[in-house]
């Protein structure tokens, strides 16, 4: 019992890993797509913490129930064989540029942030990519399992500390100020960022469901990743509503509130940044590995080495064109594949085939 119960929580912290990575733990997608909607967006936080648990917890479902441990099998099962061509190319070209823009990123932050070479930060986050996804799955738990909670308690310790220091007001006045909006495009940014964040998560998420027997573990495991993201998302935005609007025109908002508690916490957080570009890079090559290998672990090596070794070139492009361009594109074309997903769980789940 205690064994499962230790399961769910490492598939939870890999699902939270596989979801953030630099946009989210920079500050910058959150402020994005909830904190610059002021109060709306603090409850459709919560409402993100929901759809990433039913979500992430039916494609658990349907991936051990169609037994399909790979996102080409499983969309083949959602969408049939000629619409799920079309997103196979979607998803296969998006999670190699989301390889290639996370080495950017790092390259970025290395030279930004640290003050070394482009190259040293692009090769280092290759290398620990290569490392990790030659361990499979388990490597993904065991590094998630490390990585989230230093994540969690650095966010929740800046938290504190931006609140401690600030005037409560200030948050109630700024979050009631900043939008003054309808409500739609505010639900729409929701659904745009859970959606794309989902299916990048899906090569993960279904080669979970192979390696772990039970569906109450994975079940567990993904009201924990959920409600976990949702927690994150929280603590990160009452920060952010506090900095607003000095934050709006930042790239890493998150460092600039950060600095202002000094400059242990500053590098603490540029580390967790870091380690967060790291999680979505092992996510994306071990998720096109799993792909283009057919779980052949003969090739599965070779095939991760080739794929880290080509997403080098394209790192060298600045990060935040890469991310302008490719995330909101993505997220556009990822909404009608979740909506197939959450009706094909509704059909099974509830259908005389249902376990």
């Amino acid at each position: 019992m205690k064994k499962k119960r230790s399961l769910s929580w490492q598939i939870g912290a890999a699902y939270i890993g596989t979801v953030i990575g630099a946009g989210f733990a920079s500050g910058q997608e959150i402020m994005q797509f909830f904190t610059k909607y002021g109060s709306i967006g603090s409850f459709l936080i919560l409402l993100s913490g929901l759809l990433f648990s039913i979500c992430g917890y039916a494609i658990f479902f349907l991936a051990k129930h169609y037994k399909t441990y790979d996102y080409n099998s499983f969309i083949i099962k959602i969408c049939g064989p000629r619409l799920s061509l079309i997103y196979d190319c979607i998803i296969t070209t998006f999670l190699f540029f989301g390889a290639s823009i996370m080495f950017s990123g790092s390259g970025a932050l290395f030279e930004e942030s640290l003050g070394l070479g482009r190259m040293a930060g692009i090769i280092t986050i290759a290398v620990i990519t290569l490392l990790v996804v030659l361990k499979s799955v388990d490597g993904i738990l065991k590094v998630n399992s490390i990585i989230v909670p230093l994540l969690i308690s650095v966010i929740l310790f800046v938290m504190f500390k931006t609140m401690f220091s600030s005037n409560t007001a200030d948050f109630f006045q700024n979050a009631k100020n900043i939008y003054s909006g309808n409500i739609f495009k505010p639900v729409f940014s929701l659904i745009f960022y859970c959606s794309y964040n989902l299916v990048l998560a899906v090569g993960v998420l279904t080669a979970f469901s192979q390696d772990i027997t039970g569906l109450k573990t994975l079940r567990k495991g993904a009201f924990i990743g959920g409600f976990g993201l949702m927690a994150l998302s929280l603590a990160l935005n009452i920060c952010l509503i506090l900095y607003m609007p000095a934050i709006l025109k930042l790239s890493i908002p998150v460092l600039y509130i950060s600095a202002m508690h000094g400059i242990y916490i500053k590098y603490a957080v540029i580390l967790c940044i870091w380690f967060e570009i790291c999680t979505t890079s092992i996510a994306n090559v071990f998720s096109l590995a799993k792909r283009i290998a057919k779980n052949k672990p003969a090739i599965y090596n070779t095939t991760s080495l080739f794929i880290v070794i080509a997403s080098i070139p394209m790192a060298f492009v600045d990060f935040k064109r890469l991310v302008s361009f490719f995330y909101p594109l993505f997220g556009a074309l990822s909404m009608f594949l979740i909506a197939m997903i959450l009706i094909k769980f509704i059909q099974v789940r509830f259908s005389n085939k249902a376990y």
